[in-house]
C-alpha cells in the first residue's frame, strides 16, 4: 500500500536520493567484519562499477525534485570526496595481505590503479547526478507531503492504532503539558528558573571523561547489562554478541558520536556492532580532546539506548523467532517505542544513580513529544518546512542546523517520527493492563512483548492475549 501511494503520488519523480542509496550500499560493505573483508573487497569493486549506470538511469526519472530533497541530495553529494577517501582506505588496507607475496608489488599496483578508476568514474558519476537534478525545475513547495488520508492509513496499518489524527494530536498536546511539567519539577531540584539545557550542559562541562573513550563505553555497556539483569527486568537471549567499536579513520566522519549496527535476519551469528566515533583522537591538545570526549556525554542512556536492553537485545531476540518470515517485520513503534521504554527503565530502576539523568530522560522525551506535532503537521500540509523547524528551535532550544537536520528526515518518513513517543504510550499502556490488572513481572512483560517480533503493540495486544 504504501509503495502503490508513493509511486501513485509521484515520488520516484521528486525524490533524488539515488546518491545516498548507492553510499548506503556501499558503507553496508565497509562495515563487514574482518573476516569477511576479501568479501567486502569483491563486492565494492563490483558496486563501484554499476554505479556510473546506475546514478544514469535514476537520474532520468526525477524531473520535478522536490526542493527541501534536491538540497539534501546536494549536501549528500557534496560529502562524496570524503565518502571515496574512505572507500579508497578500505581498499588499500584489504590488499595489504598481499604485499608480502613476491610478485605482490606489480599485482598491488595494478589493483590500485583499477581501484583508482572504478573509483574516479563513480565519482564523476556522482557529480553528473548532482548537475543533472540541479537543472530541474523544482515541485511545487511541500510536495513532500502525504496528505491526511494516507497518514491516517499508515497510522492504522504501520503504526496500528485505532487513532484519528485529530485524537493523535490532542494526545501530543497533554503529553507535552505532562512531561512538561514532570521535567520543571525535576530541575528545581537544581534551583529556581534552572532550563533543563543549562542543567545539562553543566554537567556536561564537569564531565571528565577517560582517554580510552571505547574502554569506557564498553564497560558502561557491561555495567548496564549487569544491572538490567540483577534487576530482572528482561530476559537476555543466549548466542548473541555485541562488539564496541571504534569507528575506524576512514570512516569516522560518516557517523554521529555512536551508533549501532544491527545483525540480519538470518545470519547465523547474531553480532552487533556498537561504534564509537572518538573525535578527539584526531586532536593534539589535550583541551581539544577532551572536549570532543564531552560530546558523549550522557552515554548511559545511549548504551540502553543502542545496546542493552535496547536495540541490540531487541533485534537479536526478534531475530530468533521461530516463523522466519515474522523477522522480515520491522515497525518503528515498536523498535523505536522500546528503546524509549529502556531509557525510562533507566531512570525508574536507578539504573544509573546520575542526578542529572532524570532531566536528559525527561528533556529527550520531551523532544519526541514535539515530534508527533511536527511530523502530523508537515504531512498533513498545515506547517511548511520553514514552520517546522521553527517549531523545534521555539520549543526545544535546538539550533538552526540541528532542527533543519531532524526535519529533514521527517519530510521523508511520515509516520516514524511520531512512532517513538506513540509506541512509549503504548508500551505503558500495555504494561499498566498487565502489570497492575493481572499481577505480571515487569521481567514477564518485556519477555512477552519482545517475544512476538517487531510489531505494532496494538497487533500484538489484539492477537497474542487470551
Amino acid at each position: 500500500m504504501r509503495e502503490s501511494e508513493d509511486y501513485e503520488r509521484g515520488r520516484h519523480r521528486l525524490e533524488p536520493n539515488s546518491i545516498e542509496q548507492a553510499f548506503n550500499i556501499l558503507l553496508h560493505e565497509l562495515q563487514r567484519p574482518e573476516k569477511d573483508r576479501f568479501r567486502a573487497e569483491k563486492n565494492i569493486r563490483s558496486l563501484l562499477g554499476q554505479i556510473p549506470r546506475f546514478l544514469n538511469e535514476a537520474g532520468a526519472l526525477i524531473d520535478r525534485p522536490e526542493r527541501v530533497w534536491r538540497r539534501i541530495m546536494e549536501e549528500t553529494a557534496g560529502g562524496a570526496d570524503s565518502f571515496f577517501q574512505a572507500v579508497s582506505a578500505f581498499l588499500n588496507r584489504a590488499s595489504r595481505p598481499f604485499q608480502k607475496r613476491k610478485s605482490a608489488g606489480t599485482e598491488v599496483r595494478a589493483k590500485k590503479a583499477q581501484d583508482e578508476r572504478l573509483i574516479a568514474s563513480a565519482r564523476r558519476a556522482v557529480l553528473r547526478y548532482r548537475d543533472r537534478i540541479l537543472a530541474r525545475a523544482v515541485a511545487p513547495e511541500g510536495s513532500f507531503a502525504i496528505g491526511a488520508e494516507k497518514l491516517q492509513r499508515r497510522v492504522r496499518d504501520e503504526l496500528g492504532l485505532d487513532l484519528s489524527l485529530e485524537e493523535i494530536e490532542s494526545l501530543a498536546h497533554f503529553e507535552i503539558a505532562r512531561i512538561g511539567g514532570l521535567l520543571e519539577k525535576e530541575c528545581r531540584r537544581f534551583g529556581k528558573q534552572r532550563r533543563p539545557e543549562t542543567i545539562i550542559e553543566t554537567a556536561r562541562s564537569e564531565w571528565s571523561p577517560p582517554e580510552d573513550l571505547v574502554g569506557f563505553y564498553e564497560s558502561e555497556t557491561s555495567r548496564i547489562r549487569r544491572r538490567f539483569r540483577r534487576a530482572r527486568a528482561v530476559s537476555f537471549p543466549g548466542k548473541e554478541r555485541l562488539l564496541v567499536r571504534a569507528v575506524p579513520d576512514f570512516m569516522r566522519h560518516l557517523f554521529p558520536t555512536a551508533a549501532y549496527s544491527s545483525p540480519g535476519a538470518f545470519e547465523r551469528e547474531q553480532r552487533g556492532i556498537f561504534w564509537v566515533n572518538d573525535l578527539g583522537a584526531g586532536k593534539t591538545s589535550a583541551s581539544e580532546r577532551r572536549a570532543e570526549r564531552q560530546q558523549h556525554f550522557g552515554l548511559s542512556l545511549t548504551c540502553a539506548h543502542e545496546a542493552y536492553p535496547g536495540h541490540h537485545l531487541q533485534f537479536t531476540t526478534a531475530n530468533r523467532h521461530p516463523r522466519r518470515w515474522r523477522r522480515l517485520f520491522a515497525h518503528a513503534i515498536f523498535y523505536e517505542g522500546w528503546t524509549l521504554w529502556c531509557e525510562q527503565l533507566m531512570v525508574d530502576l536507578k539504573i544509573d544513580p546520575s542526578s542529572w539523568l532524570p532531566v536528559q530522560q525527561l528533556h529527550d522525551a520531551l523532544w519526541r513529544c514535539h515530534r508527533i506535532l511536527v511530523d502530523l503537521r508537515l504531512q498533513t500540509r498545515r506547517y511548511t518546512y520553514e514552520q517546522g523547524v521553527r517549531h523545534l528551535q521555539k520549543h526545544l532550544g535546538f539550533t538552526r542546523s540541528r532542527a533543519e537536520a531532524d526535519v529533514n528526515w521527517y519530510t521523508a518518513s511520515p509516520g516514524v517520527p511520531m512512532s517513538y513517543w506513540l509506541g512509549r504510550l503504548e508500551n505503558a499502556r500495555l504494561a499498566h493492563r498487565l502489570m497492575e490488572g493481572r499481577g505480571w513481572s515487569l521481567r514477564r512483560f518485556n519477555d512477552w512483548l519482545l517475544s512476538f517480533g517487531t510489531l505494532p503493540q496494538g497487533w500484538i495486544e489484539k492477537y497474542g492475549l487470551d
